[in-house]
C-alpha cells in the first residue's frame, strides 16, 4: 500500500476544516484559510530547501578541501588528554598534594559509607571520628593483607604492630556466640524459625551466633571442607570394598 501525498500550492489549499499542523501558522494574521496555509505551507518548503542546499554546500567543501597539517603528534595530544582527565576527573579531588588522607575522619555530619562499619564492632561505643578511625585502618589492614604475596613472609616489626592492633580492637564479629544485646532492634537471622524461645536463646542458637569462627565466611569454609573430607572417605571406603 502507497503513501498519499498530495501538493499544497494555490492551485491545490488545505481542505476547508482542517485542524492540524501548518507550520508558521501561529504569526499569520488577517487572512483567509486557503491564502494562510497555502503561504505557510511554501514558505516552510522554500526554507528546508535552502536548509538542504546549504548542508549539501558545506559537506561537498569539507570533502575537497585540502587536509590541514597536524600541528602536534598524537601521542602528544594523548599524553594531554590522560594528564587533563587525571587532574580534573569528577571522580579525583584534585592532585595528589591536596588529597584527603585515608585516616582522617569524615567532616562532622557526612552520613556516607565508611567500610567495616556496619559488619564489625568497631564503631560502637566510641565517638564518630573514632570510628571512622577504627574502620579505616582495619580497612587498610585488609587491602594490604590481600594485595600481599602470600609467599612472601611478614616483617616481624610489622607483625607485631597488627598483632598489638587486633588486641586493643574489640572483637570483629558482630553476631557473637553470646547473643546479641538486649533490646537490639535490628536483623537476626532465622528469628522467625524460633518459636517460644526468650530473645537470648533465639540469638545464640542461630547459625551466624553459635560457631566460634572469626566469620561466618570462615565458619562456612570449614564445614563445607569437612563435608567434602567426609565424602571423600565415603568414596574411597566404597572403591576399596569393590
Amino acid at each position: 500500500m502507497t503513501t498519499y501525498r498530495r501538493q499544497v500550492d494555490e492551485s491545490h489549499p488545505l481542505i476547508p476544516g482542517y485542524t492540524g499542523y501548518i507550520p508558521l501558522r501561529f504569526y499569520r494574521i488577517g487572512t483567509s484559510f486557503g491564502n494562510d496555509s497555502v503561504w505557510c505551507v511554501n514558505a516552510f518548503r522554500d526554507a528546508t530547501q535552502r536548509k538542504h542546499e546549504d548542508t549539501n554546500e558545506l559537506r561537498c567543501a569539507a570533502a575537497t578541501a585540502p587536509q590541514l597539517p597536524p600541528l602536534c603528534s598524537n601521542e602528544e595530544i594523548i599524553n594531554v588528554l590522560d594528564d587533563y582527565n587525571y587532574k580534573r576527573h569528577p571522580t579525583v579531588l584534585g592532585p595528589v598534594e591536596t588529597r584527603r588522607n585515608l585516616f582522617e575522619p569524615p567532616i562532622p555530619g557526612w552520613t556516607g559509607f565508611v567500610p567495616r562499619s556496619k559488619v564489625t564492632e568497631l564503631g560502637h561505643g566510641v565517638r564518630y571520628h573514632v570510628m571512622a578511625e577504627n574502620c579505616y585502618q582495619d580497612f587498610k589492614d585488609l587491602l594490604e593483607r590481600n594485595h600481599r604475596d602470600p609467599a612472601s613472609p611478614i616483617p616481624k616489626g610489622e607483625e607485631e604492630v597488627m598483632k598489638h592492633r587486633r588486641e586493643l580492637r574489640p572483637h570483629p564479629r558482630f553476631y557473637r556466640p553470646e547473643g546479641m544485646m538486649p533490646k537490639y532492634t535490628g536483623h537476626i537471622p532465622h528469628e522467625r524459625s524460633g518459636i517460644g524461645k526468650t530473645f537470648g536463646n533465639v540469638c545464640r542458637s542461630c547459625s551466624v551466633c553459635k560457631h566460634t569462627a572469626e566469620s561466618y565466611g570462615a565458619y562456612l569454609a570449614k564445614k563445607r571442607k569437612a563435608e567434602k573430607d567426609v565424602e571423600q572417605m565415603k568414596d574411597e571406603k566404597k572403591s576399596i570394598i569393590t
